[in-house]
């Protein structure tokens, strides 16, 4: 199973070929610091989960920016695995992105896309800070889309979904996951849909030939308690209590 290739960015123009911005693999803090405060401020206001979620929604806009450009599935697979991980850490393995195999203007901005959502799972897994890289990753989308006005309202719509559904808790910093459907924003929110949402999206990927993917047996060895690649939100809030 690959998740599809979300509808909110597949937007006329967004796979120009043409590329017409300036990149440099030993400066990417050019273009993506200083973070905006602002934004910053405004993704703090929702839960660390909702940080990340709101991070691999974004990361979309760039992976397909560039899908007609390389034929690259990594880029598809991991997001697939980083909404996993949003169920449970344990879905998938913490790893480093070789930068030597993501440069240039195209594998360049794509790679980076990756490790920011890679810090921003392990910045909720650890209660860190994962608004600076989501921030960080938002200025690079900008950067590189032919047109940012369709991504910029996007990011305004799910924000504010996100903190409605999803707000900061200073006694569950973490909170629920997030369907990786509450992204789009044609997507029609019932809150109480999100725990069926996400049992049947992790049942989906039992057995899955995703390399970023963890099995069951591995899962266990790491220490998750529960029965792999089942949903159940009564049991993911016990174990943040309990954690």
């Amino acid at each position: 199973m690959t998740l599809p290739i979300p509808s909110y960015v597949r937007i006329e123009g967004i796979r120009n070929p043409e590329i017409r911005f300036r990149w440099d693999d030993w400066d990417v803090e050019a273009v993506d610091m200083p973070v905006d405060e602002a934004l910053q401020a405004r993704l703090a206001a929702m839960s660390q989960r909702a940080v990340a979620a709101f991070t691999i929604g974004a990361s979309e806009w760039l992976i397909h920016r560039f899908s007609g450009l390389t034929s690259e599935l990594l880029p598809r697979q991991y997001l697939e695995a980083a909404w996993a991980q949003l169920c449970d850490f344990h879905y998938s393995t913490h790893f480093d992105v070789d930068t030597d195999q993501w440069r240039g203007p195209v594998r360049g901005p794509m790679g980076t896309a990756i490790r920011r959502v890679k810090f921003a799972l392990r910045q909720a897994d650890v209660e860190g800070n994962p608004e600076w890289s989501a921030c960080r990753l938002s200025k690079l989308i900008e950067h590189v889309l032919p047109d940012a006005t369709p991504y910029l309202d996007w990011r305004d719509r799910i924000i504010d979904r996100f903190v409605a559904l999803y707000p900061f808790k200073k006694d569950d910093s973490l909170g629920d996951p997030v369907p990786w459907q509450f992204a789009d924003p044609a997507h029609v929110v019932r809150p109480d849909d999100a725990e069926a949402l996400l049992d049947e999206f992790i049942r989906g990927l039992e057995g899955s030939q995703n390399p970023f993917m963890n099995p069951p047996e591995v899962m266990v060895a790491q220490g998750f308690k529960r029965t792999p690649y089942r949903f159940s939100l009564a049991e993911d809030r016990q174990a943040r209590w309990e954690w």
